[in-house]
This record gives structure tokens, sequence and C-alpha cells, in this order.
């Protein structure tokens, strides 16, 4: 097994843990335990328990972002590659349970102020991508000429209470029509 399978195999246990747990009652020794390794040997993957946790969550924010991604870049066009973007990016946590449930203990994930933000670079690094979608989609005259920067960060804003609001908050959730009239409004707003 090679050095980014074993980090990946960490990250992995870590995250599992963290997500029953919470960050608070999951120590080095249950991550230890469960990887079958000694405390000593999982410090060369983290300097601590919360370089580990940031890490792990990092991994895993990055896998969400590249799934998404992934996705959208097939899409012809840049209003489709922005709603698969967003779609993606939206569903995904049907189906990743441990990022789900990691959510739900640790809400400061979306957190409201850049400053507050633990993962700034990669929060940042969704923005650019739907900033390039938007920049693409000018300079092809499939979009009118707008803002991008501040309407990256609009979208982003957008996309963020959709997730916190399926995800974090008891309640209604969207049909799958109501997100098509929704990004459908949007999307023609964009359109040359």
């Amino acid at each position: 097994m090679g050095k980014e399978e074993k980090r990946q195999r960490v990250y992995e246990a870590a995250l599992l843990l963290f997500s029953r747990h919470g960050f608070k009652k999951t120590t080095v020794e249950d991550i230890a335990d469960a990887l079958g390794m000694t405390k000593g040997n999982l410090y060369l993957y983290a300097r601590n328990k919360k370089d580990l946790y940031e890490s792990a969550v990092a991994w895993s924010l990055r896998n969400w972002q590249r799934a998404s991604r992934e996705v959208a870049d097939a899409e012809e066009s840049c209003a489709a590659k922005i709603y698969a973007y967003f779609i993606t990016g939206y569903r995904y946590l049907e189906s990743d349970q441990v990022l789900r449930r990691l959510i739900t203990h640790d809400q400061a994930l979306f957190p409201l102020t850049e400053a507050e933000d633990r993962f700034h670079e990669i929060n940042q690094a969704s923005r650019n991508i739907l900033a390039g979608y938007l920049a693409e989609g000018i300079e092809t005259g499939e979009f009118r000429p707008f803002e991008v920067e501040g309407l990256a960060e609009l979208l982003y804003s957008f996309y963020v209470m959709l997730v916190i609001k399926r995800y974090l908050v008891p309640g209604k959730v969207p049909s799958q029509e109501s997100l098509n009239i929704a990004f459908n409004l949007i999307l023609k707003g964009l359109l040359a």
C-alpha cells in the first residue's frame, strides 16, 4: 500500500469516528485502534488530533468538490456546467453519510464570515470554479457581461444555503422541481 493510500485510509477512519462521536469525544487512541496501528504511528500523518481532524475534513471536502466538478466539466454549455455543479454537490451528501454526519456535528464547516472559515482555501476554490464557468460563458457569448467575482460569491452563498437548509435544518426538503425552477430563474437571468 502506497503512502497516499495509507493517508486516505487514516482519513477515512478518522472521519468515520469523528462523524460518529464528534471531535471532542473522539481520541487519537480510538483512531489508532480502528486502524490497527500505534498512536505514535498515527502521528506520522498528523501533528495532533486537531491537525488530523482538519486534514481529514479538508480531504473529504476536496473529494466533494472534485466529484461535483467532474460532472460539471462534462457538460457542454456553461449554464449546464453551473447547474450540474450545484446539483451534484447538493446531492453528494445523500451518498456520503460520513461527511453528512460530520457536518451535523460541526456546523462551523459553513461559517458566516471569511474570518471564521477554517477551510477558506477549499471554499475559495469552489467560488473560483463557479467564476471560471461564468467567465467562460461571457467569453463564448452564452452569458451577458457582468461582474464575475461578485456573482460567483452570490451563487456560492446560494449553494451553501441550500446545503444548510437540506442537511442541517429540520424541515421540508425542496423538491427537484423547485430546485429546477430556482436554477432556471437564476441561469436564465445570466443568458445573453
